[in-house]
């Protein structure tokens, strides 16, 4: 958007739904420049980025949430879409209030379970004493079986591995194979398992969690992990790190039905605007071309933001283009691995990109607030 100012754009109202990674890049992008209302249930931007080393780092849990008033001011508004009126130009939240826009910018993400990420519109404190009480639970506990060996999974089993040493870590996961994506080569997955299995990370691999339900999500009492080929693992906490579904509930599924995919994602022509329509966009996890990755989020944010001011300009708007695999997964603030493209890098650059310090400095500043030095409890 550049730091050129539209008299047509200070008119609009752009409503944005969702603080997350996408979200946050829109705003930050339209700050100032409109009639701007960031809605989330939440009081404050959580950057799921470092959560997982929340769970084995004391006093890190505060600093993962960014409050979004101090930044947005009156431009935020706490709360739950409940619905999308395209036809009046509304959202409605869950407390009966209607809020109107011009432009709308969808960015609901995905509902990965905790660790990785929270649900709810709980207040920040609630959401860091159920971090540190995680912190205790894996303090205490001496045989670890983390489910899942996607990245959320692998990076919570080396986060442990590494600031607990001596605690036996297992990971279990359905597939024959770490990490899901079939653009990641095999040098990085084969990186991701020797650093595991060097930090003593006992990998089972091929065999589906047969008593998932049997799991206690809250890690509140010691369970017997179960497989489907008859393997059977003592745990005093489990950790379940599968599955991450769209968060569409009931914010469009009405509305923009005709525009969803078979998995409730937002189908979008190439400027990521909703199907049929011009005056909504999504991005991130809830649009069908997210990837499920935090950078790709904001790049659609970032892109959302810039095509709602040329349409007001009534220019030609940007297209969106796949910006290729690139992944970094930290195994622990001292390893990890780094693909771009078809390039693979190895524990030297994965920890000066991101293991070291998770991107927090980043996204504290982009918020322009000072991240706090002291422990955040």
């Amino acid at each position: 958007m550049g730091s050129s100012h539209s008299l047509e754009l200070e008119s609009k109202r752009v409503v944005i739904i969702g603080g997350g990674y996408g979200g946050v890049a829109a705003a930050n992008k339209l700050l100032g420049k409109c009639q701007l209302t960031l809605i989330d249930s939440k009081e404050a931007f959580h950057h799921c980025l470092a959560a997982l080393r929340a769970c084995t780092e004391d006093g890190l849990a505060g600093k993962t949430f960014i409050p979004y008033e101090p930044t947005y001011g009156k431009s935020f508004k706490r709360g739950t879409v409940v619905a999308i009126l395209v036809d009046s130009k509304e959202v409605l939240l869950s407390g009966g209030e209607s809020i109107g826009y011009d432009y709308l910018i969808i960015g609901t993400g995905s509902q990965g379970g905790f660790p990785g990420n929270v649900e709810g519109g709980e207040d920040t404190d609630v959401y860091v004493s159920k971090y540190t009480g995680m912190l205790q639970k894996v303090k205490l506990a001496k045989e670890i079986v983390v489910i899942g060996g996607g990245a959320v999974g692998l990076e919570m089993a080396g986060e442990i591995a590494t600031d607990f040493p001596d605690k036996s870590v297992t990971v279990v996961h359905s597939r024959d194979y770490l990490v899901e994506g079939d653009s990641l080569r095999p040098a990085f997955r084969d990186g991701i398992k020797d650093q595991l299995t060097a930090k003593g990370v006992k990998l089972v691999l091929g065999e589906k969690v047969s008593n998932l339900n049997d799991i206690p999500r809250d890690g509140s009492s010691k369970c017997t992990v179960k497989t489907n080929k008859g393997t059977e693992i003592q745990a005093d906490l489990a950790i379940v790190c599968i599955g991450k579904p769209v968060k569409s509930s009931t914010t469009y599924s009405k509305s923009l039905q005709s525009s969803m995919t078979e998995r409730g994602q937002i189908r979008v022509n190439e400027h990521l605007q909703v199907e049929g329509l011009t005056d909504v966009f999504a991005i991130g996890d809830c649009s069908e071309s997210g990837a499920g990755l935090a950078y790709v989020a904001g790049a659609q944010g970032e892109l959302a933001a810039d095509n709602i001011w040329y349409s007001v300009e009534k220019r030609g708007l940007k297209s969106w283009k796949s910006m290729g695999v690139m992944m970094i997964l930290p195994i622990g603030r001292n390893g990890g691995m780094f693909q771009v493209g078809n390039w693979v890098f190895g524990t030297f650059l994965s920890r000066k990109i991101k293991s070291e310090h998770l991107f927090l400095p980043k996204y504290w500043g982009e918020m322009k607030q000072t991240m706090p030095t002291e422990t955040c409890l």
